[in-house]
């Protein structure tokens, strides 16, 4: 606050202390009552928007409402790509196995060593 807004403060406050010394005993009563009420209600009103004081204010709930929610979405999407996954991988291996039940090789000759030498000599001579 400023020198002229603290004059201009000071001079609102002696105007109304003056005419405040006039007022009859039971209007001054009755008007201090009235501010301690008033001051007593927004005592409580800036206490209930100043935070979450408790688990009970609709801020506090919401805001656990929300993460509660994003987490059950982000595990969700977990849980289905992971079946996605699971269900992409089965068509490959039934493709791959169909493969080798339809070809005149024995199941024998994948397994053997020598094969295995011949893929990778066969793949890097086509490339």
């Amino acid at each position: 606050m400023n020198d002229q807004e603290y004059r201009f403060s000071s001079k609102i406050r002696r105007i109304l202390d003056q005419d405040c010394e006039d007022l009859e005993p039971r209007l001054a009563t009755r008007l201090h009552d009235i501010r301690q009420q008033a001051v007593a209600r927004h005592q409580v009103s800036s206490l209930r928007l100043a935070g979450n004081f408790g688990p009970f204010t609709t801020n506090l709930l919401w805001s656990h409402a929300r993460s509660a929610l994003a987490i059950t979405a982000l595990m969700l999407g977990m849980i289905g790509t992971y079946y996605w996954n699971t269900y992409e991988d089965a068509d490959d291996y039934a493709e791959i196995d169909s493969a080798l039940l339809a070809d005149d090789l024995p199941v024998a000759a994948y397994t053997d060593q020598g094969f295995h030498a011949w893929l990778d000599r066969s793949s890097s001579s086509s490339q």
